[in-house]
């Protein structure tokens, strides 16, 4: 995917916060690109949420980068979980 994006020239990237407004600036074309970067990082199952239009899991910025590997990147609720 990298080699593949190397074609283009990115100019502008956008973070959406929800499925709403990252459909909203691909079709304004206002980004070119948009990355559900956080929000894939706290709803590890973010497909099948945006499909459901499920609540979405707020990420927490305090646990990135801890030095335990169980604290922040891997005990984010899936969907199941969180009913």
């Amino acid at each position: 995917m990298a080699e593949s994006l190397n074609k283009y020239q990115i100019l502008y990237c956008h973070m959406p916060e929800d499925k709403q407004d990252g459909n909203k600036a691909v079709a304004e074309n206002l980004d070119d690109l948009v990355s559900f970067g956080r929000l894939s990082l706290s709803n590890p199952d973010l497909p099948k949420r945006f499909e459901l239009n499920a609540r979405l899991t707020k990420h927490n910025r305090s646990t990135y980068c801890l030095p335990d590997p169980a604290v922040g990147y891997t005990d984010y609720p899936f969907l199941e979980d969180t009913a």
